[in-house]
């Protein structure tokens, strides 16, 4: 007997599929756990798999259709079976959905997000920034004056340059009809000028010969350019994701925060030490940004508060430090984690940071590589971005904004000597988190950082 095969939900934050590409067409035979497509979830390409054994008798949901889970999207059963009534049956639950559409998104306090916000979410952050694309109205019309009857109006798409009576325009007079002498109005056309952008001077403000003229050559004729239109942008699943988790994070959550400037130079030339060292090897080399997630993952096990998260009866402090890496991606950014960074050296974490990071840009996470976290880290430093605050990871209690290494003046010793130094800023949980604990690990990751050597040998 045919059965239908329905979107899978393939990670705990998935709650609609796009149909990226079929693997298997119309004819061909399955078995339970043979791929037969590839689903864009919100955060990754994933693989979709047969649950039956049969023949692929009918595909309901072509490439590029974007379901809920729970969708009908095949039909698998017996060669020659005729499943006409199933196909009907199936393509009316099949709920007519546009990729732009905004689902109904339950967060679970329980549940881990992998959208790390930046305010400025980052290439996000971006994001995180990009929060709506949808523009309503029509594009490039502009508004019209009333005119006598309904039938007599028309709706005309004007740019600037374009030849159209200038009387129902508005520009700099507001909503109010222009007055004009006739010449005006006739030069204007002529040279394609609005008159709903010129100043007059005449009686009452009305506009003459040579207000058109003066308009034209003091360069605010813009008539030689083609207005530039505005476009709509459809929502992706990443994008609602994170447009959703981030706004829950942001209304739900009481942030605050806490920034501390950095002495960078000992951790810079910690780096630049042992890349010396790993070139000589035929290694790969680390970057400030991996032994920022060793300082972390040390500074959360001897500060367990902060590697917690809030319960509706209870604060859940984790046995494990699994530190996440906002990375950036086209269409948005997930967050891969780095699994008990506290047990690993720095250049094992440099070496697992930059495959998870690699594969978020190719779409290829497994759902277990960027959810349930304990702790995220967002840095855009490399953008030139001095400090900034970021948006908790929920169900995180804090997330570190790392922002660029700095060269300027510092005092050292009573002198003025030229310094490098490092702006973070810790976002904070307040149900979690106190002021004076979140200090508390900020004063350690700083000690941290201005003296290195210590990650090595923790």
């Amino acid at each position: 007997m045919a059965k239908i095969a329905e979107m899978t939900q393939l990670s705990p934050t998935m709650s609609e599929g796009k149909i990226v590409r079929w693997l298997k067409q119309k004819g061909d035979s399955v078995s339970p756990g043979e791929i037969i497509a590839e689903v864009e979830t919100d955060k990754a390409v994933m693989e979709m798999e047969a649950f039956e054994t049969g023949v692929l008798l009918e595909i309901l949901a072509p490439e590029g259709s974007l379901l809920p889970v729970g969708a009908p999207v095949a039909i698998i059963g017996k060669s020659g079976e005729d499943v006409s009534t199933l196909v009907e049956t199936a393509k009316k639950s099949i709920p007519s959905k546009k990729e732009g559409s905004v689902p109904n998104v339950n967060v679970s306090a329980g549940t881990a997000t992998s959208t790390a916000g930046p305010t400025v979410t980052s290439e996000n952050v971006s994001s995180e920034r990009q929060i709506s694309s949808e523009v309503s109205g029509n594009k490039g019309e502009s508004p019209r004056a009333n005119t006598t009857s309904a039938a007599n109006r028309q709706s005309t798409k004007t740019s600037y340059g374009s030849k159209e009576s200038s009387t129902s325009s508005r520009g700099v007079h507001g909503g109010s009809p222009i007055k004009a002498s006739p010449l005006a109005k006739n030069l204007a056309f002529q040279k394609g000028i609005d008159l709903g952008e010129v100043i007059g001077s005449g009686p009452g403000g009305r506009i003459i010969k040579r207000d058109v003229l003066s308009h034209q050559s003091s360069g605010d004729d813009r008539s030689s350019f083609v207005k530039r239109q505005d476009r709509k942008l459809e929502l992706t699943g990443m994008r609602k994701t994170i447009a959703s988790r981030l706004a829950h994070s942001a209304a739900t959550i009481p942030h605050f925060y806490l920034t501390a400037e950095l002495n960078a130079g000992p951790i810079e030339d910690l780096r630049n030490s042992i890349n010396m060292d790993l070139g000589l090897n035929g290694q790969g080399k680390v970057s400030v940004n991996d032994l920022i997630l060793k300082a972390c993952s040390y500074a959360l096990s001897q500060v367990p508060e902060i590697n917690s998260s809030w319960r509706e009866d209870h604060i859940l402090e984790h046995g494990r430090v699994d530190i996440g890496v906002a990375v950036s991606i086209e269409g948005g950014l997930v967050t891969p984690y780095v699994r008990n960074a506290d047990r690993k050296t720095v250049l094992e974490i440099s070496r697992e940071i930059k495959e998870l990071a690699s594969r978020a840009r190719d779409r290829k996470l497994k759902p277990g590589e960027y959810t349930d976290g304990t702790f995220t880290v967002s840095n855009l430093g490399m953008f030139g971005v001095s400090s900034f605050t970021a948006v908790i990871n929920e169900p995180e209690a804090a997330i570190l904004a790392v922002g660029a290494l700095v060269e300027k003046p510092v005092i050292k010793e009573g002198n003025i000597v030229a310094g490098k130094t490092l702006n973070v800023t810790l976002s904070c949980d307040h149900r979690v988190v106190d002021g004076a604990t979140g200090a508390r690990f900020l004063s350690l990751f700083r000690d941290l950082m201005e003296h290195p050597l210590r990650l090595l040998i923790g």
